[in-house]
């Protein structure tokens, strides 16, 4: 695996929980290399795990390793540089360095950058990686990430994947803090495919070498007063989106029926409950409050909405019960074999 942009190391420590792992990470700083004991223990890694200081353009275009995953980190693209990661022709290198079955995830911080220029990345990546599809970091609206992952031919499954590729013991404790554990969870971060995405870019202009736009626009990009953080995702999930169907074996659409009904379920409640993330920055928090509920009576195994109105029941409790068992009764009526607000309310 090749790591482009370390940091802190705690991103690329995280890889020492996949067992016969061999990675390297590539770090442009020194000074940040030098720095990397300050982030400990959170950045601990064995010999499997090494870090080169280097320019990632230039390592990419030097190095003769296949590897089975890149991983691009959150580059901002109005940093000195940086627009140089999001070309055309960088793109292409790191496709040449892709195993055949290899797979590449770029990183996007949706909460610094803007239209133009996400459409802009966007429709730059597609040229070179046709079959992408893309992926939310975390449910989140103040911060969101959304990951590029190209490949070389499409990228599917099949329902069993999960549990196979998490069958270690070590991975599935590392994977427990993060809410990762069950397959909803992971395939529940699918967001849009590449028609999808290619409808959202429309013909927005290339990033290449000789007409980097992206480096061109970074003034725009921090010039004013800065769109909120949700501007994008909130975009996004306004756009036209698929459902997931052919991320999953043609083999396999017929089978399996009620697996990808829960899988849709979830994803419908999930962007309810970003909606409602969304309301609640906006200052509508009753709005935020509806949507939750809704992501709620979508999808039981989406869990992210249930807990948020637990922790506000928990917290009207003392300055206004009536509103606490209101909100608890609606939770109850949602969701009934959920056993946590009825014994709450109790």
């Amino acid at each position: 695996m090749l790591f482009l942009g370390v940091g802190t190391g705690i991103s690329f420590a995280a890889l020492e929980a996949h067992a016969g792992l061999m990675a390297e990470g590539v770090e442009l700083v020194p000074e940040s290399v030098a720095l990397l004991d300050s982030f400990a223990p959170h950045n601990r890694f064995g010999d499997r795990l090494h870090v080169r200081v280097a320019d990632a353009r230039r390592f990419v275009r030097a190095t003769a390793t296949p590897y089975d995953v890149i991983i691009a980190d959150l580059f901002h693209p109005a940093r000195d540089g940086a627009a140089g990661l999001y070309t055309q022709e960088h793109f292409q290198a790191v496709r040449n360095r892709l195993s055949p079955d290899g797979l590449f995830c770029q990183w996007l911080p949706l909460f610094q950058l803007d239209r133009p220029t996400l459409q802009t990345l966007v429709r730059t990546f597609l040229t070179v990686f046709p079959h992408t599809q893309a992926f939310l970091l975390r449910f989140n609206a103040d911060t969101p990430v959304l990951g590029l992952v190209g490949t070389l031919d499409p990228l599917q499954f099949d329902p069993g994947y999960f549990a196979r590729r998490t069958s270690d013991p070590a991975l599935r404790e590392a994977l427990k803090p993060l809410a990762l554990t069950e397959p909803w969870p992971f395939f529940g971060t699918w967001f849009m495919n590449a028609a999808d995405l290619q409808a959202f870019a429309g013909n927005a202009p290339l990033n290449t070498d000789d007409r980097p736009v992206i480096l061109f626009a970074a003034p725009r990009t921090l010039a004013g007063r800065p769109a909120p953080g949700y501007t994008l995702l909130e975009a996004l999930l306004g756009s036209s989106r698929s459902k997931p169907d052919a991320l999953f074996a043609p083999s396999l659409q017929s089978a399996d029926a009620d697996w990808k009904a829960r899988l849709n379920a979830y994803l419908a409640a999930r962007d309810r409950y970003l909606h409602g993330l969304i309301s609640e920055a906006k200052g509508a928090p009753e709005m935020g409050e509806a949507d939750y509920l809704e992501s709620v009576r979508l999808s039981r195994d989406f869990t992210s909405g249930y807990a948020q109105l637990l922790t506000r029941a928990t917290a009207r409790a003392r300055t206004d019960p009536s509103g606490a068992r209101r909100l608890l009764d609606q939770l109850i009526e949602a969701q009934p074999d959920r056993p946590v607000a009825r014994e709450l309310r109790d």
